[in-house]
């Protein structure tokens, strides 16, 4: 320190402040150095850490690696024309997608072999081109997933997708089967709600009791076993009546008696469905959900299921590569 008192003395109060500046700049330079090398040796220790997880990480019993390369060695056996085309009409019909010839919702053309070097090796290529596909959106997307992904087939590359979107044309007949499907589980919804149903409904009319029925609510002159929806069994005690009076049994669409939870000696008539019949037949499960039939007996009738006001359907159209090796 007496030193640099004798140097800053010597240089005269100019030198001095020079000295002392030279000096402070050394010093921030090497703070900055420190700080920066601290900086890199931290970034140092994380990709050690890294490393260490993927060096300690196991690796796969050789069992395991040998039928790894034994499934992709058979992924890349070739196979006919038709056996690829099965496998496509497999995953189209896996999807939803209607497969029917007549439907023309599906449409493979027929392959184009090649060959082609990749990786320093040399394969066949069979090439779809134009492969097109229609059918509602979820089904359409689940079918371009899977070639996506090769979920089926892992040497198929999907190359190329065109997808059009398009609002179907209904007819008024399947508006209006709709439009009563949408009309029955509101009122299924409502009266569950009110009726303090939230977890399940006692004695619900549900499929596998073999019955649809087109009856919403009870009707007392008529001896009708399938009668009243969702649930004509349930007794009004049961449903906590304490009055004398007659309230109908069964939590129904049609002339509902509700009983009041804050007066179980009252009941009140409420219709969730404005008429005593529909035109299609209904079943209903526990949890409320609604099902729609064309027939009373559930073993034979057809069950609609769509009951959208308006329909989108999707088309696409896909070139497909498959890679194999040569034969």
């Amino acid at each position: 320190m007496e030193t640099l008192k004798n140097i800053i003395t010597r240089l005269g109060p100019t030198g001095g402040l020079f000295l002392i500046g030279f000096i402070v700049i050394v010093y921030i330079a090497i703070g900055f150095l420190y700080f920066q090398q601290s900086g890199k040796q931290k970034e140092l220790e994380e990709q050690i850490t890294k490393l260490s997880a993927v060096i300690s990480r196991p690796l796969a019993p050789a069992d395991e690696l040998h039928a790894k390369c034994d499934e992709i060695s058979e992924n890349l056996t070739p196979m006919t024309d038709s056996e690829y085309i099965e496998k496509l009409v497999g995953i189209a019909e896996q999807s939803g997608i209607d497969i029917d010839e007549d439907s023309r919702k599906f449409l493979v053309p027929s392959a184009i072999y090649r060959q082609t070097k990749m990786g320093g090796g040399t394969y066949n290529l069979i090439s779809f081109q134009k492969i097109t596909l229609a059918g509602d959106p979820d089904s359409v997307m689940a079918f371009i997933l899977d070639l996506d992904s090769g979920a089926t087939l892992p040497t198929m590359v999907l190359k190329k997708v065109i997808i059009n979107e398009k609002t179907l044309q209904i007819s008024d007949e399947e508006q209006a089967r709709r439009a009563e499907f949408r009309d029955v589980v509101a009122a299924v919804d409502a009266m569950m709600m009110d009726n303090n149903l939230l977890l399940r409904i006692p004695n619900p009319m549900s499929a596998d009791k073999g019955i649809a029925t087109n009856l919403m609510g009870d009707n007392p002159g008529v001896e009708v076993a399938t009668q009243g929806f969702p649930d004509v069994t349930t007794t009004a005690a049961q449903k906590g009546y304490t009055g004398d009076g007659a309230p109908r049994n069964g939590y129904v669409l049609y002339r509902h008696d509700i009983i009041s939870p804050e007066y179980p000696d009252e009941y009140d008539t409420v219709s969730y469905y404005p008429s005593l019949t529909t035109q299609y037949y209904y079943t209903c499960e526990a949890d409320g959900t609604v099902r729609q039939w064309d027939g009373p007996n559930v073993a034979t009738a057809a069950e609609y299921l769509g009951m959208e006001e308006s329909v989108t359907e999707l088309t696409a159209v896909l070139d497909v590569d498959i890679y194999t090796k040569p034969q």
